[in-house]
């Protein structure tokens, strides 16, 4: 399992109003720690098609997941382009949005539109996703750091 402890810090920060934008404080309230935990356990031993059916864990990791999209804004530096792509994907897919193909002009859309599929096409769950996207920030707490 991905070490959690930086991602379940902030978040208790949060909840405790110690550090953090409102938002982000109001993003982290209400979520139970161990069910976050014991949910992004058991959908990251899943992969990418993880579902998890106890509704108190499934409730835990959307509400994670919400947290770490309102934190993600809190790093030092800012996420490179490969970084942004790969949350972007996941942020989608995590919240369940249908991502339309664009135009054969708006480059950067056709960009994403790419990355969005390929994560489609390789059977990723919302939950599956909501993990992709905690653990990627997770990662980008240990390299850039948090404000």
């Amino acid at each position: 399992m991905s070490d959690l402890t930086a991602f379940i810090t902030a978040l208790e920060a949060a909840q405790n109003g110690a550090q953090y934008s409102p938002e982000v404080q109001k993003a982290a309230a209400g979520i139970n720690t161990d069910d976050l935990k014991k949910a992004y356990a058991a959908a990251e031993a899943q992969g990418n098609k993880a579902q998890i059916e106890d509704p108190a864990q499934s409730a835990a990791l959307k509400a994670g997941f919400e947290f770490a999209a309102k934190l993600v804004l809190e790093l030092q530096s800012a996420p490179d382009n490969t970084e942004k792509t790969n949350l972007y994907v996941h942020y989608k897919i995590g919240n369940g949005v249908k991502v339309d193909k664009p135009g054969m002009f708006d480059l950067v859309k056709k960009h994403l539109f790419s990355a969005y599929e390929k994560v489609i096409e390789a059977g990723n769950t919302a939950q599956g996703s909501q993990v992709a996207y905690i653990k990627q920030v997770v990662d980008l707490i240990a390299a850039k750091g948090l404000n």
